[in-house]
């Protein structure tokens, strides 16, 4: 019941986004807000469904030489599972344009794991790795899919990891 609860506001707030970007199209572009829904630790005996909600700084943010087309954008996300575990994060993400429309992201961060009733990560220290395929619908909004792991590089005895695969919208 949580996991469709997740889902339909994830679909509101996409519905809701559309309309507030309608209203001002001469609005200063400052960053890139991603919603997405899909299942946390598949592959594993006891998955559970996830939410997930991360905001990425304008890609012009900063840029290693100022003739590059390669640039590494913020990200600050956050993720829950239908499990009560919450995931906090913080990391650096980078958009390779394969055509005009299709773009590939992929990102790394470290943040906060709290298990709550989900998967026991080792600890509260995790690094997330990702990779987002993406398909622009007009000019401001992104439509795709993405897949991440999370685990604590052997920090702690225990590191089970989870890979997780997410339906995303950005706008």
């Amino acid at each position: 019941m949580w996991t469709k609860a997740a889902v339909l506001s994830a679909l509101v707030l996409t519905a809701a986004s559309g309309a507030i970007g309608a209203q001002d199209p001469q609005r200063r572009h400052v960053g890139t807000l991603s919603v997405g829904a899909g299942s946390f630790n598949f592959g594993h005996t006891h998955p559970s469904g996830g939410v997930g909600l991360e905001y990425r700084l304008e890609s012009r943010t900063w840029r290693p030489s100022a003739s590059a087309r390669f640039a590494l954008v913020p990200a600050f996300g956050l993720v829950g599972t239908s499990k009560d575990a919450v995931f906090v994060y913080a990391g650096l993400r980078t958009d390779l344009d394969l055509t005009q429309r299709w773009r590939l992201t992929p990102g790394f961060a470290v943040g906060a794991y709290d298990r709550n009733g989900d998967i026991d990560l080792g600890g509260p220290v995790e690094f997330r790795s990702s990779v987002d395929i993406s398909r622009a619908l007009g000019e401001t909004m992104r439509i795709g899919l993405t897949v991440y792991h999370i685990s604590n590089a052997r920090l702690y005895d225990r590191n089970p990891g989870v890979n997780a695969l997410a339906f995303v919208q950005a706008f």
